[in-house]
């Protein structure tokens, strides 16, 4: 990990990631990328941190963002979850039911 690049961004590198904000978005259509292909309605979880904390800015922006090697549309996907690491972020995810 870049010890460097937390400092950069005003981020604190000693904040664990269960104490960071969570998002899931949902793919509303299949999308073919560079490393990977997704189907309609696959969910994918992250940890908003770092690079992934623009993402999410762009995505909530209507902007496009990086994934997979590629480019993803705002329009492409939902977000379906933003908080705190907990029941309701793992039911969003998919973890559990």
């Amino acid at each position: 990990m870049n010890e460097r690049r937390g400092v950069a961004t005003g981020e604190d590198n000693r904040t664990s990631d269960i104490d960071r904000t969570h998002a899931v978005i949902q793919f509303r259509c299949a999308v073919s990328f560079p490393r990977f292909s997704v189907a309609k309605g696959e969910r994918w979880s992250f940890v908003v941190y770092g690079k992934h904390r623009e993402r999410l800015a762009a995505l909530k922006e209507g902007r496009r963002f990086e994934f997979a090697g590629g480019l993803c549309l705002a329009e492409d996907v939902e977000l379906i979850y933003e908080g705190p690491s907990n029941e309701a972020y793992s039911r969003a995810a998919g973890y559990i039911r």
